[in-house]
């Protein structure tokens, strides 16, 4: 086949279900279907997936397939099939996904008129996100700066094939997720220019349901991170040292590093996954990731950066985790939460909170707000809290017995630490609970001191409170009235 514009380019595994819709979309190019070919590297599929290639391959002279064993990664068989491409332009989809029926008509105007070498199309999400910034307006010819192109290194985009061969592009193989950046990433340096389609919806990402997306599993950081460090490598290669590589540099510290740092880190299922990724990622930062890059991330951000760098400090990053972009405050967990001063007079909570982070517990207000069962709340001004080493905890001590003075209603009142930033963007309640040893197992017990009743009046009314322990550790006031007990008790005695 002579006069190819066009290559598409589909690496298929276990697809058969989406595979027409792929190629239908493709068909129906505005472009002219006379002027594509297709390869197909269908990579070791244990569905029909292969059956429907041969059909199309049989139906249409220019759908071409490969059949190979599985290589587990889409970058051996992409590699495959640029070395089959007759095309003078490639793009690369995936089996799930579809093209609008103008996308490779527009994009190859687009590259034609101006000598570009990558055209980048519009990718709409289905059910799922998909990059933005690069395409806030159509670009006719620019580069890797102005067009915010290192903000989508997905392979679905238009490359002239000259470009490839030339500096021999290759994806890495094997590398499960980040394989396409030793791609793209030197594609983009390299292209004499880059235009983008903004006003058109190009391709098409699709979330489909049951369908083993590789995006949404976490590879081995070794492989993962070999695929960040050649990207890295290229940007180091082919630009100078300055602010014009560092703005390129930002894209990979957040999103290959510091996002993966993020809310899920400490939910992932291994221990083993969760070191290697902090112990190589604190590699990659200190070897390309110059400090003044980090500046313009926030201070948590810029935290996590300093932990990575110092070794990946395993415990300080799970914590900031579980956190992460959240508004927060919690007790310390383990036993050391809550120390009983004095007897039992006082209590010390060893607090962890967002709100201290940067300038420590000095822009913190600390309060107890006494809560009554029936939502009544008396708030209690408390001093300031006490740094600890750790930037993100504090020590308050609270005197939990001075509380029954503000119980002016009989029944069980909630204690909580109300923990608020000056600036007023927080308030968060710390329920004062009581620690379990060693983490787990049966609380301690509130001390002696802390459980005898305090005597007091309200108005005339005679009062008596306690403190109390809750099944689940949580220590409450709980405040009788005796002239109401005093009245039950007459009226028991006179049914007698």
């Amino acid at each position: 086949m002579s006069d190819v514009t066009v290559t598409v380019i589909i690496p298929v595994y276990n697809a058969a279900d989406f595979l027409d819709e792929c190629l239908e979309s493709i068909a129906r190019q505005s472009l002219g279907f006379e002027r594509v070919e297709v390869v197909a590297v269908n990579d070791g599929s244990t569905d029909a997936g292969g059956a429907v290639l041969d059909g199309w391959a049989e139906r249409h002279p220019n759908v071409r397939v490969v059949h190979q064993s599985n290589s587990g990664a889409p970058g051996g068989p992409r590699n495959r099939g640029m070395d089959m491409a007759r095309g003078e332009f490639l793009f690369f989809a995936d089996p799930d996904d579809y093209l609008g029926p103008d996308a490779l008509r527009r994009m190859v105007e687009i590259a034609e008129r101006n000598d570009s070498d990558v055209v980048l199309g519009r990718i709409r999400g289905v059910g799922r996100g998909a990059p933005t910034e690069p395409f806030a307006a159509t670009v006719d010819r620019g580069d890797v700066w102005s067009t915010r192109a290192m903000f989508s290194l997905t392979p679905q985009k238009l490359f002239r094939r000259s470009l490839v061969v030339e500096h021999g592009l290759r994806f890495a193989e094997g590398v499960r997720l980040a394989e396409e950046q030793p791609f793209i990433v030197p594609a983009y340096l390299r292209a004499r220019a880059i235009s983008v389609v903004a006003d058109y919806d190009c391709y098409y990402l699709v979330d489909r349901e049951g369908f083993a997306h590789l995006t949404k599993q976490q590879p081995p950081a070794e492989s993962f991170y070999s695929a960040v460090r050649a990207a890295l490598g290229s940007i180091v290669e082919l630009t100078e040292p300055g602010e014009r590589r560092n703005e390129l540099l930002v894209r990979f510290a957040k999103v290959e590093l510091m996002a993966k740092f993020g809310p899920n880190y400490h939910r992932w299922p291994s221990a083993e996954h969760q070191e290697s990724y902090a112990r190589i990622a604190g590699e990659v930062l200190r070897e390309f990731i110059p400090q003044e890059v980090m500046t313009g991330f926030s201070p948590l951000v810029q935290l996590r950066a300093r932990l990575l760098r110092e070794g990946g400090r395993i415990d300080e990053l799970l914590s900031l985790s579980r956190h992460d972009s959240l508004a927060w405050a919690e007790l310390e967990p383990g036993p050391d939460a809550l120390e009983w001063l004095d007897g039992g007079r006082r209590a010390a909570l060893l607090v962890r909170s967002s709100h201290y982070r940067g300038t420590g517990s000095r822009r913190v207000r600390h309060s107890v707000a006494l809560r009554h069962a029936d939502g009544y709340e008396v708030l209690i001004p408390v001093g300031r809290a006490t740094p600890t080493d750790d930037p993100l905890t504090a020590r308050v001590v609270l005197d939990p017995l001075g509380l029954h003075r503000y119980a002016h209603r009989p029944g069980r009142w909630d204690i909580l630490l109300r923990v608020t930033a000056d600036d007023g963007r927080g308030s968060h309640d710390v329920p004062v609970l009581l620690p379990a040893p060693d983490g787990g197992g049966k609380r301690h017990p509130l001390p002696d001191r802390a459980r005898a009743k305090r005597l007091y009046a309200h108005g005339v009314r005679p009062m008596a409170a306690r403190l109390a322990q809750r099944p689940d550790g949580r220590v409450v006031l709980v405040a009788v009235d005796w002239r109401a007990v005093a009245r039950k008790v007459r009226k028991r005695l006179r049914r007698r």
